[in-house]
């Protein structure tokens, strides 16, 4: 497919998203931020006439400075910011400006050499720990999961020609092979309309095009609100991942422990790993909560249909879903193990009074056949 459009002006989005802390005193934080950072800046969305979104507690935003690599003679340079959430986590994005003039084609060769250099990926996790260590009096233990969500974004602001209705790009340029990250092959007109039904666009000019791993967004008035709400969407998908594995954990550790046929009433293992269990789910179902509600949706306006494409395109229903249904497991398994205990405890009671009112009984029958 020949190209027919040239971005103009364009930036490639590349995020880490790491799980860092269980909590984050983000007012703690914001002052070592100030100290070493003075362009530490607050997180907001700036349309307020689209705005259809509200998130509970900021993120604090910080620029890292710059990251620069080689590859084959071609400097690949790009700027560093993070933004770091109460609820645990930090994204980086590595934003590198597109030439001018690149057509699709030429982005797409662009992105896979980013894409595919895997010392970004290091280089990101260095900087994460990096930057953990030096908030780490706000949110005390650090984690050291090593799980992370990684997502590329187009973002172009003005192509050539000028283009009225920004999905005409998707008639005349191969935006799902560069969304699938497919350099090389064509696909299949199947596979483009999947990617292609699920476009968006709040003016004619502009277009926000959401897959599970990159999306493509056209933005005439260079406002980056549509990526801040995939960024958020993608700490919630981390820390629904870090909590489904948590839950993954604490299960297998209390299944392992178990032994109800071996399970002694003089023994308060048994009530100890209830009891826990019980605490481990009114935390986890605590935390999980106040993530699922840190962004709320209003209405039906255009950042709450991101949020919601953004949404079902990361199966946040599955995960949400598996945690569910998890914590009730753990749930239930407290509250087995509680009344087991408390079946033993009754049944010793009732053996107890029995043999006690058996002693009583002994001089009286005595009494009798004497």
């Amino acid at each position: 497919m020949s190209s027919l459009y040239k971005i103009v002006k364009g930036r490639v989005l590349v995020y880490r998203v790491f799980d860092i802390g269980e909590e984050i005193n983000l007012e703690k934080a914001s002052k070592i931020l100030t100290e070493v950072a003075p362009s530490r800046s607050k997180f907001t969305l700036k349309k307020s006439d689209r705005q259809a979104v509200i998130v509970s507690n900021d993120p604090l935003s910080v620029n890292l400075g710059s990251y620069r690599f080689k590859i084959k003679d071609i400097d690949y340079n790009s700027e560093i910011s993070a933004k770091v959430w109460d609820f645990g986590t930090l994204s980086l994005t590595f934003d590198f400006t597109i030439p001018e003039n690149f057509t699709i084609s030429q982005l797409k060769e662009f992105s896979s050499v980013i894409q595919n250099f895997e010392v970004l990926d290091t280089y990101a996790r260095a900087k994460s720990r990096e930057f953990a260590l030096q908030i780490q009096p706000a949110m005390g233990r650090i984690n050291e999961w090593e799980v992370f969500e990684d997502y590329i974004l187009y973002y172009v602001e003005r192509m050539s020609p000028e283009i009225a209705d920004a999905s005409d790009l998707l008639k005349h340029e191969d935006v799902a092979a560069l969304i699938l990250n497919e350099e090389n092959h064509s696909l299949s007109l199947q596979n483009a309309e999947r990617i292609y039904e699920s476009k968006l666009q709040y003016y004619k000019n502009d277009l926000a095009l959401i897959d599970w791993n990159s999306a493509l967004v056209v933005e005439p008035s260079g406002s980056l609100d549509i990526p801040d709400v995939i960024e958020f969407a993608l700490n919630q998908l981390l820390e629904m991942r870090y909590y489904d594995d948590v839950l993954d954990r604490k299960l297998r550790e209390i299944y392992s422990a178990i032994e109800l046929k071996n399970m002694s009433i003089f023994s308060s293992r048994y009530s100890e790993i209830a009891l826990g269990a019980g605490q481990n789910y009114i935390e986890i179902a605590e935390i999980v909560e106040s993530v699922e509600n840190s962004l709320k949706v209003i209405g039906d306006l255009y950042h709450s249909v991101v949020f919601r494409s953004a949404s079902k395109k990361f199966r946040f229903s599955d995960w949400q879903t598996s945690i569910d249904n998890k914590l009730k497991n753990l749930a239930d398994i407290s509250a087995l193990l509680l009344d087991n205990i408390n079946n033993r405890k009754s049944h010793i009671l009732e053996l107890t009074i029995i043999a006690l009112i058996s002693l009583e009984l002994i001089p009286l029958i005595k009494n009798i056949f004497n």
